[in-house]
């Protein structure tokens, strides 16, 4: 058997739109699902001196006689009890609302309605919000903290980046991350990887301190790149100081500087997890990366990262030269203009 639903506001609009267009009441009905008795009633509640209201303030007028008639709960003792026995338990207004309308699918309740039921002012003294999980006697918003996402000031979402960067077409995009070994949670393993030529960089630490980690990711990368990437480790709080365009990813979602996570994945080989961190040393990183960067990849057409890397660092020079040797066209032009103007009247 199917049980009479109220009207929602989008099926206002449809009725809204079928009268604009001239259907008749059935019409407009078979459009919806509705008998146009409905529909009917409808129009009669919720019309003026001008005609059918717009479909908001007919919603308005509708939820207005709903709380005239005072809340939902209160109207039905059974439920009402049920809602009561329910705060006692503990059960918040969702699981509340989810187990009556299982058990009473034909009349279905919600959580917000449990809310407004137990904060509205002739219930207050009943006290029901004390039993809730927050326990907060008035309603409001949770406020959300105004300090950057792990506390990185300057930060920008990488959902701000250029999507140039993602395609990897333009060269001196870079990505960087820390890799830990067994044993330590300080001692660390800087990396670094330029997007489009895969080039691999790396660096050693004692400690997660943002200062001399970016500083030595400037001395790695410094002079080739136009952007960086980052988690939202503290370690890269001072990514300000590198002078270029930094993005952060959100949180947990470490797939969104894939290059990375990918380039990391190649280092493991080379610095596993269960490797000493005493044993790791600078040379022998500087050796891994060489040998990292000199490997032929499927991926660069079986060039390698250092192939790669050096034509593209040729063609940023060749470009530089380039324009920097381009007259000034515009300053060129008013020149002319000048000129010319001088020229005529003369």
């Amino acid at each position: 058997m199917n049980h009479y639903t109220q009207l929602k506001e989008f099926e206002r609009v449809r009725i809204y739109e079928g009268l604009k267009r001239g259907l008749s009441l059935k019409m407009i009905g078979d459009e919806i699902g509705r008998d146009k008795s409905s529909v009917s009633r409808e129009i009669s509640r919720n019309s003026d001196q001008f005609g059918y209201l717009y479909p908001r303030d007919a919603q308005k007028r509708t939820d207005m006689r709903k709380a005239r008639h005072g809340s939902k709960i209160n109207r039905n003792p059974a439920l009402k009890a049920y809602v009561m026995e329910g705060v006692k338990e503990k059960w918040s207004p969702s699981v509340i609302a989810g187990r009556w309308s299982l058990e009473h699918p034909e009349q279905s309740l919600c959580a917000e309605a449990i809310y407004q039921f137990a904060y509205h002012d002739q219930n207050k003294h009943l006290m029901l919000w004390a039993q809730f999980f927050r326990a907060k006697k008035k309603r409001g918003h949770i406020r959300k903290s105004p300090k950057p996402v792990g506390g990185i000031p300057h930060r920008i979402s990488v959902h701000n980046r250029p999507a140039e960067i993602g395609t990897r077409e333009s060269f001196g995009h870079c990505e960087a991350d820390l890799i830990f070994t067994k044993g330590s949670q300080a001692a660390n393993v800087l990396t670094a990887v330029e997007r489009k030529s895969r080039m691999i960089f790396l660096s050693k630490h004692e400690s997660k301190q943002s200062a001399p980690i970016v500083a030595s990711l400037k001395y790695m990368i410094g002079n080739i790149a136009k952007s960086c990437t980052f988690d939202n480790g503290k370690e890269f709080t001072e990514h300000h100081t590198l002078g270029i365009l930094t993005y952060f990813c959100d949180p947990g979602a470490p797939w969104q500087k894939g290059g990375i996570e990918n380039a990391n994945n190649i280092i493991r080989r080379d610095v596993p997890f269960d490797m000493d961190p005493k044993s790791i040393t600078q040379e022998y990183l500087d050796a891994a990366a060489y040998k990292m960067n000199n490997r032929p990849r499927k991926i660069l057409g079986f060039l390698t990262p250092q192939e790669v890397f050096t034509k593209c660092v040729e063609q940023e020079k060749e470009q530089s030269r380039m324009k920097s040797a381009m007259p000034d066209v515009e300053a060129e032009t008013v020149f002319y203009q000048k000129s010319l103007f001088v020229a005529l009247h003369a």
